[in-house]
C-alpha cells in the first residue's frame, strides 16, 4: 500500500525549514536589492588622477615630473548591485586646465569626476577628494659631469696610492630647472688607518649646488647612484737614471762627455719588480747620430711595467752631450760583407767602397786605417725580394773600442735565388 503524501510531516520536518527559509530569504534580498527605491552610497578610493597637456606644448619639449603620484576619490550613489560592480576603472578624475599650460612652473590644478560610460546605473554626488593637486611642469635636461674625489685618506710613509673610480662622470637626467642648480657632483668618505695595500671604497653620489648646498630631488636620475673609489697601493724605490744607447763603443767613458738631470727618480710599483732592479734607462740614444757638436736632448724615462714616476720630471730627463773633444777621421773601406740574407737566397755586392767618417780621440784615429773598418751590409729585412737594392750597412770597428762610427750609410747589391 502506498503512503500517502502529508504537508504536515513535511512541515514538521527541520531540514525542509531550513532550505525554504533560506531560500525566501535570498527572494526577498534579491527582489529589494533590483528595486530602485533601494538606493546606498560608497566612497570609491585610489582613482587615478588624468593631467594631459596640449598637442603644441608636448611637442615642445614640456613634460610633467612630479605630482602624478596622488589618486583620489568620490563618492557615488546607486542600488547595491551596481554600487558592488563600480572599481577605480569606471570613473575618471582628470584636470581639465592642465591642457592650458605652456610654461614651466608648478601649478595647481582643480579636479573633476565623471562616468567613463555615461549609462552606467551610479551617480557621482560629490567632489573629487583632493579638489586641487600642485604639478610640476618642465622641458627635460640630460648633462654629463665630472666625479669630484672627495675620499679622505692618508697613506703610510714609502708608499704610493693610484687612485681610480670605476666611473668619472654621471648622467643626469630631469628638468632643466633642477639639473641647472647643480654645481658639482662628488664622492665622499673615509679610508681609517694608513694605507699599505689596495684598498676599494663603495661611496654614494652627491650633488651640490653653486653654494654648497646638497641638491636632494627625487625628480632627478642618475646614471650611477653608487661610484667605487680603488687605491691601487705599490712600495716606492729612488733610483738612478741611466743613458741608454745604442752603437756606443765598448769602451768609450759616458761620464766624460754627458750629463744628466735628474740623475735619479723615485718609482712606485710592484715590488716584485722594484727588487729586480737597480736603475732605469732613458729611452736610446743612437751614438751613430752624434756629432761633435754640443748637443742638449730631452730624453723619455724607460719605466718598467706597472710602474709610474713620481719626480716632478713628466717622466723626462735632459741630457746634454759635449763631444767637442773629439776628432773625425774618414777613410773608405773596402772590406764589405753580407749578413742575414735569407737561405734561399744569394748575393752580389755591387758597391766596390764605402767612404766611413770615424769619430773618436786624437790618439786612436792617428793609428786606424782603412783594414780595420769592416761594413756589414745588413740583408735581414729584404723578406724575399730579388734584383738590385740598396740595404742599410753597419760599420764595425776592429780593436778601437773607444771610436765610432757616425752617420748613416747603404749599398747596393744584387739578390738572386738560389
Amino acid at each position: 500500500m502506498k503512503s500517502k503524501f502529508s504537508f504536515r510531516k513535511l512541515f514538521s520536518n527541520n531540514k525542509f525549514i531550513l532550505i525554504l527559509s533560506v531560500l525566501i530569504s535570498i527572494v526577498i534580498w534579491i527582489n529589494m536589492s533590483l528595486s530602485s527605491d533601494n538606493q546606498s552610497t560608497a566612497t570609491i578610493s585610489n582613482i587615478p588622477i588624468d593631467v594631459s597637456l596640449s598637442e603644441d606644448a608636448k611637442n615642445n619639449g614640456l613634460q610633467i615630473f612630479s605630482g602624478l603620484d596622488q589618486t583620489a576619490s568620490v563618492t557615488v550613489s546607486g542600488n547595491r548591485v551596481a554600487l558592488g560592480s563600480i572599481d577605480t576603472n569606471d570613473i575618471i578624475v582628470s584636470a581639465p586646465t592642465a591642457g592650458t599650460i605652456t610654461a614651466p612652473g608648478s601649478y595647481p590644478l582643480s579636479l573633476t569626476a565623471r562616468k567613463l560610460n555615461s549609462g552606467d546605473n551610479f551617480e557621482i554626488i560629490s567632489s573629487v577628494s583632493p579638489s586641487v593637486i600642485t604639478v610640476f611642469f618642465d622641458y627635460e635636461r640630460k648633462s654629463n659631469f665630472e666625479v669630484e674625489n672627495k675620499v679622505n685618506y692618508s697613506v703610510a710613509d714609502g708608499y704610493h696610492a693610484d687612485v681610480t673610480l670605476n666611473y668619472d662622470k654621471v648622467k643626469i637626467e630631469g628638468p632643466q630647472t633642477e639639473v641647472s642648480k647643480i654645481a658639482s657632483v662628488c664622492i665622499e668618505g673615509d679610508i681609517d688607518g694608513e694605507l699599505v695595500k689596495d684598498t676599494k671604497l663603495e661611496c654614494d653620489v652627491k650633488l651640490y649646488d653653486i653654494d654648497g648646498n646638497e641638491i636632494v630631488s627625487n625628480m632627478l636620475t642618475l646614471s650611477y647612484d653608487k661610484i667605487t673609489v680603488a687605491f691601487s697601493v705599490k712600495p716606492i724605490k729612488e733610483l738612478p737614471v741611466e743613458i741608454d744607447f745604442v752603437n756606443k763603443p765598448k769602451n768609450l767613458n759616458v761620464n766624460a762627455f754627458a750629463t744628466i738631470e735628474p740623475t735619479t727618480v723615485s718609482i712606485a710599483g710592484p715590488a716584485e719588480v722594484l727588487d729586480e732592479i737597480d736603475s732605469v734607462k732613458t729611452e736610446p740614444v743612437d751614438f751613430s747620430k752624434l756629432n761633435n757638436s754640443k748637443i742638449s736632448k730631452t730624453l723619455d724615462i724607460v719605466l718598467p711595467d706597472g710602474c709610474i714616476n713620481l719626480s716632478d720630471s713628466n717622466n723626462k730627463v735632459e741630457v746634454n752631450f759635449d763631444l767637442s773633444a773629439y776628432e773625425t777621421k774618414k777613410l773608405n773601406s773596402t772590406n764589405l760583407t753580407v749578413s742575414g740574407l735569407n737561405k734561399k737566397f744569394n748575393s752580389e755586392i755591387i758597391t766596390e767602397s764605402i767612404q766611413v767618417t770615424i769619430k773618436g780621440n786624437k790618439y786612436e784615429l792617428e793609428k786606424l786605417k782603412a783594414k780595420d773598418i769592416e761594413c756589414v751590409i745588413d740583408a735581414s729585412g729584404i723578406e724575399g725580394v730579388t734584383g738590385s737594392i740598396f740595404v742599410p750597412v753597419n760599420v764595425k770597428l776592429k780593436g778601437f773600442d773607444s771610436c765610432w762610427a757616425y752617420g748613416e750609410y747603404k749599398a747596393n747589391i744584387i739578390v738572386r735565388n738560389v
